[in-house]
């Protein structure tokens, strides 16, 4: 029963361990420290021998390192010392004073808290025990160990740790005077501690910052491209010629896009009529943005402005007939204006 209960106990212990093994403790760290506490003693058989003073002390020294990002081994020698058995016959020796001693190793696996290494941990693994006692040594052996406990970094390299270990069989009195005394000890302690090595990760850089620009382009559609002449109706190619314009504005990545479309006619014919020409060039124009996909609120102004605004100002003074038609084509267009925000670049801030 007694062995059931070790192999259970440790084997819980290993358990915890390896659920926790996802955790990352300070990877590339040793640590060394000193600890002490409270301890005590649990004897398993009473038949013969009671415990006079289970209360005692524990103090030892450890050393641990962590190999890889969740795994560490730990070293260390513990003293359990303090405690006092009586005989509950005449053939059992009285005021036996015990102590158990001896180096152990442990399997280390931790749960970070800080990254300067505060965490809490598990761990598992054997004492070699030597037991002194008032009428000679009991047998020494190997007691498997099992704890918990909590270490706290104050700097990257001072800390504090409090935990709790249990000892199993650490006391066996088998073939000796204190037959029937075997007992199991528990020591809570407090650590002090310093660590060195494992120098932290370099902060991830920060995110780039976008530096925006706002833009505003037009683009001018001739009207001999876009429409039949004399016509309001947008052509095959009228149509590619406007879904040019948003597929290079969406290749620009323009953000927060806003329309607005203007159409102008030439100077020729009455001035009532090419207002409404144009008017109604723009609006079909205005209709094939939101056809490509340009939403409705992105289109702030549809309007016609006829023969007001020509860009051929008097250089087409002096000709008639096809080849005035002709020097007047830039006045017939329709002008596409687009502002938004683009992102023309990235910038890390300076390091505080």
């Amino acid at each position: 029963m007694k062995k059931s209960l070790i192999a259970l106990s440790v084997a819980a212990a290993l358990t915890g361990l390896t659920a926790a093994s996802a955790f990352a403790a300070v990877p590339s760290t040793a640590t060394i420290g000193v600890r002490g506490g409270w301890a005590h003693a649990n004897m398993d058989d009473s038949a013969f021998y009671e415990e006079d003073d289970k209360s005692g002390f524990g103090y030892g020294i450890y050393a641990d390192y962590n190999f890889l990002s969740w795994l560490g081994i730990e070293l260390g020698y513990t003293a359990l010392d303090g405690f006092s058995y009586d005989g509950k016959s005449g053939t059992a020796l009285g005021g036996n004073d015990i102590m158990v001693h001896g180096p152990e190793l442990a399997v280390r696996l931790a749960l970070p808290l800080t990254e300067d290494g505060s965490d809490l941990f598990l761990r598992a693994g054997a004492m070699y025990a030597f037991s002194d006692t008032d009428h000679g040594d009991s047998d020494d052996g190997l007691a498997p160990l099992v704890g918990a406990g909590l270490q706290w970094a104050f700097t990257r390299n001072f800390g504090v740790r409090v935990g709790y270990d249990y000892y199993f069989d650490a006391f066996d009195g088998k073939g000796s005077t204190m037959g029937g005394a075997d007992s199991d000890f528990g020591l809570a302690y407090v650590g002090l501690q310093y660590t060195f090595g494992g120098e932290p990760a370099p902060a991830p850089a920060p995110a780039p910052e976008p530096q925006v620009q706002q833009i505003e382009e037009t683009f001018a559609l001739e009207a001999g491209a876009l429409f039949p002449f004399d016509g309001s109706s947008l052509t095959e190619d009228g149509v590619a010629k406007v879904d040019g314009v948003v597929s290079e504005v969406s290749a620009k990545n323009v953000q927060n896009a806003q329309y607005t479309v203007t159409g102008h006619t030439d100077r020729l014919g009455a001035e009532a009529y090419n207002q409404k020409l144009s008017e109604k060039r723009a609006q079909a124009v205005a209709a094939e943005l939101s056809a490509k996909g340009v939403p409705a609120a992105a289109i702030t102004s549809v309007q016609g402005m006829g023969e007001t605004s020509p860009v051929t100002g008097s250089e087409c003074d002096g000709l008639s007939g096809n080849a005035l038609v002709k020097c007047y084509a830039p006045d017939r267009r329709v002008e596409i204006t687009v502002k938004g925000d683009v992102v023309t670049q990235t910038t890390v801030p300076a390091a505080e």
